[in-house]
């Protein structure tokens, strides 16, 4: 852009700025190029304004009063500065985040956020202008790519952020329509770098449309599939693409400048950071939880919520180590359903089933804080009780849980009772071992099973 002014020895003086120029080297450094138009006394000569690019645009043009000039100056700085303060706040938080969660939670999503957070919130400073006056006002090169590839480095980012939140899901062709749009994004980029911005400025119209297509669908379909999340994820893709896409059609010159094709992307941007950092807190919790849940199935048996036979080993083995130090400690009951075949021959399996989640809950009230219960795999329950305990309150809990069982339950039929089978083995322990500790339990509650009359019983 040059601004040609009348000379004294009657040639022209000539002011040139734009993007093959530094900005510090601009006749008045500012956001876009500007010049200081001084009117002479009797000056009638007129002055001339070439603008020139590489490509069809639309220019928007003003010409201020010094002091309408400085107070435009003041609040745009203002605002773009605020702005700028803005983004860089958030961006720290959503680096620190995303690595905070990244390291724990061992998903990568959070590295593709931040980097899309991070080139994104360049791009967009970088078409402000702030970056060419302020960041680096002596590269005009950078300055004139920056604009572009920063733009379209952040889409293919987006495409990588968003696959990742459908990787998992079974959509194998919409992983690879995102891969190769990052691709494509990526070359774009490279394009822009060493080449120029020929050809390629025709294609990134294009594509950014493209992009926004992809985007929108994606999040409708993840919004779909997981609402609590995904449309957190809607939210965000629908404020970035209600604003990019005004810039977009500009250089397609398919509509005239406005303040939304000149900042509507940054406004879209400030919208998207928050709302997809709130969806990404959801998803880790999320995920969080699901592994929690995982992590307890494989601990807890499903049907009654008693820890299961793998655990059920590890206390008794920790029951037994502690008794070489304390002979006193501990004790162990292996509790029988000794009516659970007759229960299911006249009820059916559900109602079998309810019986033996009625069972585990009836031991888990008889249970002290403390305590293990347990399910052996062969569908008996274990109760372990670890410190010291006496015969008498052994011998009275284990009544006390088979009244439990001959109590009526809503759980069960009317009529429908437990008759449970306990053995007991208190210290000191006489087996060595976990598994003949249990040997010798089963045979006891077997040998009561085969005794209706008998239902408790400590075996040596």
């Amino acid at each position: 852009m040059d601004l040609y002014r009348p000379a004294a020895d009657g040639g022209w003086h000539a002011l040139r700025s734009g993007d093959s120029i530094p900005v510090s080297g601009w006749p008045l450094p500012y956001l876009h190029p500007a010049f200081e138009l001084v009117q002479q006394p009797g000056e009638a000569r007129p002055s001339y304004l070439r603008v020139q690019h590489g490509h069809p645009i639309s220019v928007r043009w003003t010409v201020w009063s010094a002091r309408d000039f400085q107070e435009s100056s003041k609040r745009w700085h203002f605002l773009l500065g605020a702005y700028a303060g803005l983004v860089a706040l958030v961006l720290v938080l959503v680096l620190v985040i995303c690595a905070v969660n990244a390291y724990f939670w061992r998903d990568s999503i959070h590295f593709y956020y931040a980097a899309y957070v991070l080139v994104i919130a360049l791009g967009q400073l970088s078409l402000t202008g702030l970056t060419g006056e302020y960041f680096w006002p002596d590269n005009p090169w950078w300055n004139d790519v920056a604009s572009n590839v920063l733009p379209v480095t952040g889409a293919a980012l987006g495409h990588l952020f968003m696959r990742e939140l459908v990787v998992g899901r079974g959509v194998r062709w919409a992983t690879r329509l995102m891969l190769a749009m990052a691709g494509v994004g990526a070359m774009l980029a490279l394009g822009f770098l060493f080449v120029g911005r020929n050809p390629f400025f025709a294609v990134s119209g294009p594509y950014y449309l493209a992009s926004f297509v992809i985007y929108l669908g994606v999040a409708l379909w993840y919004a779909w599939r997981i609402p609590r999340v995904g449309l957190w994820v809607l939210a965000g893709v629908l404020a970035v693409l209600a604003g990019a896409v005004f810039p977009v059609l500009r250089n397609m010159q398919l509509v005239p400048v406005s303040f939304m094709t000149q900042y509507g992307a940054q406004l879209g941007v400030a919208l998207e950071i928050p709302l997809l950092l709130i969806a990404l807190y959801l998803r880790s919790r999320e995920r969080r939880d699901n592994r929690a849940r995982i992590g307890t199935m494989a601990r807890i048996d499903p049907l009654t919520g008693a820890v299961n036979h793998r655990v059920l080993l590890e206390r008794l083995q920790h029951v037994l180590q502690h008794q070489q130090r304390d002979p006193a400690s501990g004790a162990v009951l292996r509790v029988r359903i000794g009516n659970l075949q007759a229960i299911r021959d006249e009820y059916g399996l559900q109602v079998a089933q309810m019986a033996l989640v009625h069972g585990g809950a009836c031991i888990t009230q008889v249970a002290r804080e403390g305590d293990t219960v347990a399910r052996h795999r062969d569908g008996d329950f274990v109760l372990i009780l670890e410190g010291r305990v006496t015969r008498d309150q052994i011998s009275e809990m284990g009544q006390r849980l088979i009244a439990r069982g001959l109590a009526p339950s809503e759980r069960l039929p009317p009529g429908a009772v437990l008759q449970l089978k306990v053995a007991i083995a208190a210290a000191p322990f006489q087996p060595a071992g976990v598994a003949l500790l249990l040997q010798t339990l089963d045979a006891a509650v077997t040998e009561m099973a085969a005794r209706p009359g008998k239902a408790l019983r400590f075996v040596a």
